[in-house]
């Protein structure tokens, strides 16, 4: 999830949003009142706001801050499965719109809406043969359609020297889902493997969208984010069932959240070096290529020296929400080789405190930490640790159960009973999996 500035700002009541869209620009102090207005609107769906944004779309204008507006005012309209939309979204498709991103925003907006007029289609095929600096978005809309239509020139753009990896990858992630070119896949593997970060996250939206569960055991092993591996499996898998085609749902889900770094095929690193400072400096950098690297390193210096390279740079860490998952990767391994101090459990105090949401990384790492040290800690919070209202992101609630896998029978079958309802099939199924295994070793 992305952050906004405007989360942090007291709410706009939806009334006073309406007013703000309805103003003329010669009325409104500060034309980023138009953005606030928009975003906070998205929290009221309804035919009035929809009757609001539509409007605001209609209304021509030049300055930036206004046109920024206008493309999340469109994203919204989408997001509310306002179909009425359609017609005046496809408006902005037109030659003389010099906006590409206002062009983008309504190629992805009319995906989602999952548009079927033959001519607004025929417009979106038609960018694939101009200079447009965004054909990955027109290509996964075309896909997402299942136009099939244009295939013959995805294809080309697949071969062309002068597409960038994002086109590639989108491309043969259509001839895959479109034409059913399977051997296409074994490309999308090999795209997990970029140097570029970025184009490793596009593989796996492309994988995503090639919707094939077979590249999984290669998607959990990529060096990205584990928030992207679960976004794929939480895509792919749609069934509530344990295994398909030899593929263990549960090993999936679990090598994830645990995410052992030994277990990640990193790429290799230019001018790396194996200086023990050097490495805890690795884990504060955005590529998690290089901090799932450098891990690896740490772990065969002396471990105590690592621990306390690790303490000695924590009061940095925890104003980084990424070196923090990474900080307490580091400390899981070490609690491994039962190397640990009294102020990890502090650390995990402090992370699963209401100061960072729910949805943040190491969370899940926190979780671990606290069902091994402090059983009886983790048992008093099992309660809040099933409840949705109060741990919202699935991830936190599997990873409660993935620690009571552990514990003694009769104690995964009490608690886990609790999760037996939980509106995540993944938490579902694998709650039913440990009761289940209660019942029948406990005869």
């Amino acid at each position: 999830m992305q952050s906004n500035p405007f989360n942090n700002l007291p709410k706009i009541k939806k009334i006073e949003a309406i007013n703000i869209l309805r103003k003329p620009i010669s009325e409104v102090k500060l034309l980023a009142d138009y953005y606030k207005a928009v975003f906070h609107i998205a929290n009221f769906p309804c035919e009035e706001t929809e009757m609001a944004l539509l409007d605001f779309i209609k209304y021509e204008c030049e300055k930036l801050e206004y046109k920024i507006a206008q493309r999340k005012a469109i994203e919204v309209l989408a997001i509310f499965n306002c179909q009425k939309a359609i017609p005046i979204i496809a408006d902005f498709l037109q030659n003389d719109n010099n906006d590409d991103y206002l062009i983008e925003t309504a190629i992805w907006s009319l995906g989602k809406l999952n548009c079927n007029d033959v001519d607004i289609i025929n417009k979106i095929c038609s960018i694939l043969y101009k200079q447009f600096n965004n054909k990955r978005i027109v290509i996964q809309t075309l896909t997402n359609l299942g136009v099939r239509k244009e295939i013959d020139k995805i294809r080309s753009l697949s071969r062309d020297k002068q597409s960038s990896n994002g086109v590639k990858g989108a491309s043969l992630a259509a001839l895959v889902k479109l034409a059913g070119e399977e051997d296409k896949l074994s490309d999308l593997k090999d795209y997990l493997r970029l140097s570029n970060q970025n184009d490793r996250h596009c593989a796996v939206q492309d994988i995503i969208n090639a919707g094939h569960l077979s590249v999984l055991p290669a998607l959990i092993k990529a060096p990205i984010s584990p928030s992207f591996k679960l976004q794929a499996i939480d895509s792919l898998w749609i069934n509530e069932v344990e295994l398909w085609n030899h593929i263990n749902l549960f090993n999936c889900i679990d090598s994830v959240i645990v995410d052992d770094p030994s277990k990640i095929d990193t790429l290799e690193v230019n001018n790396f070096n194996n200086d023990l400072s050097f490495c805890i400096e690795q884990l504060f950098h955005t590529d998690f290529n290089r901090c799932y690297q450098s891990i690896k390193e740490l772990l065969k210096f002396p471990l105590d020296r690592v621990l306390y390279y690790l303490n000695n740079n924590w009061d940095r860490a925890k104003l980084d929400y990424g070196a923090i998952y990474f900080f307490m990767s580091v400390y899981k391994l070490l609690l491994d080789k039962q190397l640990y101090d009294e102020f990890i459990l502090n650390k995990v105090d402090f992370l699963l405190s209401d100061k960072w949401p729910n949805y943040m990384k190491f969370k899940s790492s926190a979780i671990q930490i606290l069902g091994r040290l402090n059983e009886t800690k983790f048992y008093n919070n099992i309660n809040q640790f099933s409840d949705e209202r109060y741990t919202p992101y699935w991830k936190n609630r599997y990873t409660a159960l993935l620690v009571l896998q552990k514990k003694q029978l009769h104690i995964k079958k009490d608690f886990a009973k609790l999760f037996l309802n939980d509106s995540h099939r993944f938490v579902r199924l694998k709650a039913k999996k440990l009761v289940f295994l209660e019942c029948h070793f406990g005869k």
